[in-house]
Formats: C-alpha cells, sequence, structure tokens
C-alpha cells in the first residue's frame, strides 16, 4: 500500500505543462471547467485523485494476492483518509497537467508515468 502514496506524491508533484499519457492528457472541452489549465487541482480534485489511486491499487493487489491478504473496506477507508491528510498540500501545489495524467490511469504503471515528462 505505500507504493500507492509513493505514485500519488510522484502524480501530484508534476510541475510539467506537458505530462505524457498512454491513455492522452485526459483534457476535457474548453468550455468545462476542468479545462482550466493554469489552476492547480483543488481540493476535491486531490481528494477524487488519492481514492483513484487506492481503487486502481487494490484491485491490482487483489489480483496478486489471496483473498485473505485483501485490504478490508475499512481499512481501505483508513489509507485513503491517511493518503488525504498527507499528501493533499503536495497535490494541490501540483500541475493541472499532472493531475489530469495520473486521474486518466488505468494502473499504478500508468500513474507512475504522469511525471516522466517533468
Amino acid at each position: 500500500m505505500r507504493c500507492i502514496a509513493l505514485l500519488v506524491v510522484v502524480a501530484c508533484s508534476s510541475r510539467s505543462g506537458d505530462s505524457t499519457h498512454p491513455h492522452g492528457s485526459g483534457r476535457t472541452g474548453a468550455g468545462s471547467a476542468a479545462a482550466n489549465t493554469g489552476a492547480a487541482p483543488s481540493e476535491q480534485e486531490c481528494a477524487t485523485l488519492v481514492t483513484h489511486a487506492v481503487t486502481i491499487g487494490v484491485a491490482e493487489q487483489r489480483q496478486q494476492l489471496p483473498p485473505d491478504q485483501h485490504p478490508s473496506e475499512a481499512e481501505l477507508q483508513r489509507l485513503v483518509a491517511e493518503l488525504r491528510t498527507q499528501f493533499e498540500t503536495a497535490c494541490q501545489r501540483g500541475s493541472r497537467d499532472g493531475y489530469r495524467c495520473a486521474i486518466a490511469s488505468k494502473t499504478l504503471a500508468e500513474l507512475a508515468t504522469c511525471q516522466s515528462a517533468n
């Protein structure tokens, strides 16, 4: 699970204006609120990113570990809360493109690529 924490930090701390991602940048239309390219991720976006990272990390972990080693729902909630507390400030200082890349990730490996252009 600490691997997830590290990847959240990596994704959130991306300062590059052109993060690359295997599924594209995750950009939305110019008229949407998410198209605000100059703004750092909001508190809510950072919370969503942490939840997303935990979700994909746990999905990968469940494929590799026996069921008796899967985290409980309570453990997952504690992990999300802990990661939000630890990484919220760093995430909110990160780039919009880094956020878009991370939130579009479907695997932890993809999430790790979100800082590759940094």
